[in-house]
Order: C-alpha cells, then structure tokens, then sequence
C-alpha cells in the first residue's frame, strides 16, 4: 500500500504548493510511482502540473461529490488529480465530506508508492478530510514573527484528528522554507528547533527567484535551474522526506 503525505500549513505563503509539486517530480524521476493531488479550491498545483489547467479532466470535486475519478498521467510515473474554483462550493458542506478522500484513496492506494496532497491554507472540512486520509504529515513553515502561533494551532489541528479521527497519523517533520540570512530569521529558526527539536528537518529550503518561479513555467526546479543552490538543496531534503517516510 502506498504512504500518503499531507503537506499543509494553514498559513499562506509558506510554499505548500513549490514543495509538493517538485516532491512529486523529484520522486517520480527517482523511480517511485506518485500521485498527486491537489485539495486546494485555488488549485494553484493544477496550474503548475498543466499549461491549460482549464482542460482539467480529473477533479478532486469529483470525489466528493461520489463521482468516479481516473488521475491523469503528468509523466512517467506521476499522476495527479487537480482542482478548481467549484471546489470551495462543497468545502463546508458536510461533515461527511472528511471521509470521502480517505474511501477514495483506500481503493487505489495499492497502485501508488507515494500520494501527496497538497492543502489550502486554512482549516475546515477539506483540511481534515485530508488529515483523515493521511498517514503523514510534512509541515513547510516560513520563518516568521508567528509562525510559532501557527504551528500550535496546527499541532493542536493534528492532535484531534489523531485522538477522533485517525490515530495513525504522523508528523513527519516541519521543513524550513522561504529561509534568509537575516537575524531575524536566524532567531526564528533557532527557537523554531528548541521548541519542535526532532520535528525539524535537517535541511532548511533557502529563499530563491528560481524556485518560486519555476511552477509558473510548468518546470520543476530540477529542470529549471539544475545547478541552483536551491536544487540542490532539494535533493538533500528528497533525501531526507525518504528517510522519514519510509516505505
């Protein structure tokens, strides 16, 4: 059966969407088959993974709305299922709606290695029907004068689901992002791994133009700027993702 991964912050801004989608391709170019899915009414991944995201032709909508959904093939060995505005009309429709990612996945978990869902920034149902569905979570946190505020809410988000939903559900870690050589962020990230220890990851994603931009190319930064700093850097945090979550 394959691992699902939740990437999610309920702050905006923190690059959910840059690391999920070059996670998927950096994984699928290492041999793993992934899926991934974009959970987000904005459906900013969906625009990164499809030049005319207009022509989507397997909507995570359909899922929730009991529909049959077959994922689309990206490239070898990656398939998505995206998402568009018509989303955020069933995101507090129901409290049955936090099951039914979870049933989905359950009949085609199998066919996968890896499932990463990239989620909107807020809570709600759609949030927590991705928790639900999840057995990890990986948490992109920007350092920032409130992210520590974030980070306990979001502990606590976790924490429920855990205790009335999902008892298997695990934190994988929480991967510094957006990262500058200021004090400023120096001192948040230092109090960031006194506070969450382990939780961290070893690797911290440093601030860069090449690899905000790159998903608005349709290129992960893999392709976009190969011999970047900051491919680089993702390579050791790939490395580091399969050794937290191992199949």
């Amino acid at each position: 059966m394959g691992v699902t991964v939740s990437i999610t912050n309920q702050k905006g801004g923190v690059g959910k969407t840059t690391i999920t989608f070059n996670t998927a391709i950096g994984l699928a170019e290492q041999g793993y088959k992934i899926l991934a899915i974009d959970n987000d009414p904005q459906g900013n991944l969906t625009s990164a993974f499809l030049e005319q995201p207009e022509n989507l032709s397997a909507d995570i909508f359909s899922i929730y709305s009991d529909e049959t959904v077959i994922p689309i093939q990206i490239q070898e060995n990656l398939f998505f299922i995206g998402a568009t505005i018509s989303l955020s009309r069933i995101s507090e429709s129901d409290f049955d709606l936090v099951f039914k990612l979870k049933e989905y996945l359950e009949g085609i978990k199998q066919n996968y290695d890896y499932i990463l869902i990239d989620c909107l920034p807020s809570f709600g149902y759609l949030n927590l029907s991705a928790l639900n569905a999840s057995d990890y979570v990986v948490i992109p946190v920007k350092p920032a004068p409130f992210a520590l505020r974030g980070l306990k809410d979001l502990f606590d988000t976790i924490k429920k689901t855990q205790k009335r939903l999902n008892p298997t559900l695990k934190i994988a870690g929480i991967v510094l992002n957006l990262l500058e050589k200021t004090v400023l962020h120096g001192d948040i990230q230092k109090v960031l791994q006194e506070e969450y220890g382990d939780y961290i990851f070893n690797i911290s994603l440093s601030k860069g133009v090449k690899f905000e931009e790159s998903p608005a190319f349709n290129e992960s930064i893999f392709k976009y700027a190969p011999q970047s700093k900051q491919t680089q850097q993702f390579n050791q945090f790939l490395r580091e993702f399969l050794v937290r979550i191992a199949l």
